[in-house]
């Protein structure tokens, strides 16, 4: 078991130190393909003259703090008022499924939400608009990158709503604030003062994992983003596919500027946050019952409503567009519908939808396999617990576009650029932190004795471990399964990069369709990029109740 995790630890830090040298020597002037071995500082002084850096950058962090602060201030309000309702145990069951969708289908969506012949547009034209026709507006792809922080907050909140149930579970808020009204706060109060400050402590890596996608994001941002400038994540990416070569160490210089960028931002973040719990520490010790923040919780359960709404019109939108025959502006809903959209696009459905399964199934098995081999090892010692898991977060907080640069500079040196193994490999890398990470609290807490007892009335260790304890903990294991089977459908930089266009997914595919004009065709790619992380959730939750019966009734009909 030893020698098994640090060969997987050792897989783990490849990418990273690959990726990490393969950027950081070409913004430095090491160029081997280009004969420089000299280094030097000529792409750092050029980046400083490139107005697209610039203004890419302040679109990136304005867009990404902005986007995660509404995040968590939507949906930290809707848990303060509605935690106690009877019903809001039922509506968290209801968007958990929301967090399996990737973000391109919901961004797809949107996209047809928002535009100027968008169904938003449709609901009010012509009877309050006078539109008759789509407007001249430019209600998506904004230069001040509005509904791109739009996009992020109606897929982030609910993720992070979803966090803050999960770390709740740890606390006992029902008591803590019943002793806070004793003293005379009320409800809301009570929340600020003594919950929440304890209960953000729990949810920091959730926020700092979304604070660093909402600031480095390609898809979301190509597909609703502003063009002219774009974020600098884009920017990066079009640098790096650049004809002329001589771009890519300008490109590995940015790349860098964007980790250091995402890291300060992260240490702001800190530093604030750490400063409001001092305010409201000051606030509760001054003796005032009521926060300043009352108000403000209020307006966030509204716009934390208003994106659950948004939500839902963003997945109901994609299927009447996918069996649309015609439907014309400024009619709400089409007029005639069809099958043929599905039969059309069926060839490259097929195939695309194969590609998909294939990779997500792999690199999902393979992340579960290393995941368990970790936590194996961890349950014996505690020496290795704390480094496993640092480790695991740099892939998922460091920005992809530059540690998949390196990566890809070295498989076009080993030759292995633009093949189904390269963008499976870079798939079980990046499920495997989410997989680890979700799977780390029930598997360290199973009750070992009972592995122990079957190990003394029949000692197969390797039998017990798969028909008891995996057995026992197949709840977790298939919930784990859906989560990592979604983070690999949604995987759209490290598919383009390592596949470099050989290699297409339905991600891949409905980005690149999504500025195309058929939305049909976009929103049928879309569809079933949404509807196969929702059906294995769906067999996540059923399986666990039926497989032991199944199991048995299978193994009495074989005897």
């Amino acid at each position: 078991m030893s020698l098994l995790y640090w060969i997987v630890i050792g897989a783990l830090c490849a990418p990273l130190f690959v990726g990490a040298l393969g950027v950081l020597l070409p913004s430095f002037g090491f160029e081997p393909a280009f004969s420089r071995y000299e280094l030097t500082l000529d792409h750092w002084l050029a980046l400083g003259s490139q107005p697209e850096f610039w203004s890419g950058l302040w679109l990136s962090g304005s867009s990404g703090i902005i986007a995660t602060l509404l995040s968590y201030w939507f949906a930290s309000s809707l848990l303060v008022l509605c935690y106690h309702r009877s019903w809001f145990q039922r509506f968290q069951s209801a968007i958990t499924p929301i967090l399996s969708i990737p973000h391109a289908a919901i961004t797809i969506g949107l996209l047809f939400l928002l535009s100027p012949s968008g169904w938003l547009i449709r609901f009010i034209s012509p009877w309050l608009s006078g539109w008759d026709r789509p407007p001249n507006l430019l209600t998506t792809q904004d230069p001040y990158g509005i509904t791109l922080i739009l996009a992020l907050v109606v897929k982030e909140m609910p993720y992070l709503l979803f966090a803050l149930l999960a770390a709740i579970s740890q606390l006992n808020p029902n008591a803590h604030i019943t002793t806070a009204r004793v003293l005379g706060y009320d409800r809301t109060s009570a929340w600020h003062f003594v919950v929440l400050p304890r209960l953000y402590e729990l949810i920091r890596l959730p926020i700092f994992i979304v604070l660093a996608f909402n600031l480095t994001v390609v898809d979301v941002a190509s597909i609703i983003g502003p063009n002219t400038p774009s974020t600098l994540a884009v920017t990066l990416l079009r640098w790096f596919n650049d004809p002329s070569l001589s771009m890519r160490g300008l490109a590995s210089a940015a790349a860098i500027a964007l980790t250091m960028v995402v890291l300060g931002v992260m240490i702001g973040w800190h530093l604030a946050a750490k400063t409001l719990i001092s305010y409201r520490h000051y606030e509760a010790l001054r003796g005032d019952r009521k926060t300043p923040f009352r108000w403000l919780t209020t307006v966030g359960a509204i716009g934390a409503a208003c994106t659950i709404v948004m939500t839902a019109l963003t997945l109901l939108i994609l299927p009447l567009w996918a069996f649309a025959k015609r439907w014309r502006f400024p009619d709400t809903f089409p007029s005639t519908w069809t099958f043929d959209n599905i039969s059309r696009a069926s060839r490259s459905l097929i195939e695309l939808s194969t590609q998909s399964l294939t990779l997500a199934f792999t690199s999902t098995t393979i992340a579960l396999v290393l995941s368990l081999i970790l936590l194996e090892k961890e349950r014996h010692t505690d020496l290795s617990r704390s480094h496993t898991q640092r480790l695991l977060y740099i892939p998922i907080i460091l920005p992809q576009v530059t540690l998949l640069f390196g990566v890809q500079v070295s498989l076009l040196w080993l030759n292995l650029n633009g093949t189904w193994y390269s963008v499976a490999a870079l798939h079980t890398f990046y499920s495997l932190p989410y997989v680890y990470l979700t799977l780390k609290s029930p598997y360290l807490a199973y009750d070992q004795a009972y592995l122990d007892q079957a190990n003394r009335l029949k000692p197969l260790k390797w039998r017990n471990f798969f028909m008891i304890k995996l057995a026992m903990l197949k709840a977790p294991l298939f919930a784990t399964f859906a989560i990592g089977f979604s983070v690999s459908m949604a995987q759209y930089l490290p598919t383009l990069m390592a596949g470099e266009g050989r290699i297409t997914t339905l991600t891949t595919e409905a980005v690149t369709r999504a500025a195309s004009g058929d939305r049909k065709l976009v929103s049928i790619m879309a569809l079933m990029q949404a509807i196969m992380p929702l059906c294995i959730f769906a067999l996540a939750m059923l399986l666990p109740r039926y497989w032991t019966p199944i199991r048995l009734t299978i193994r009495k009909r074989m005897c």
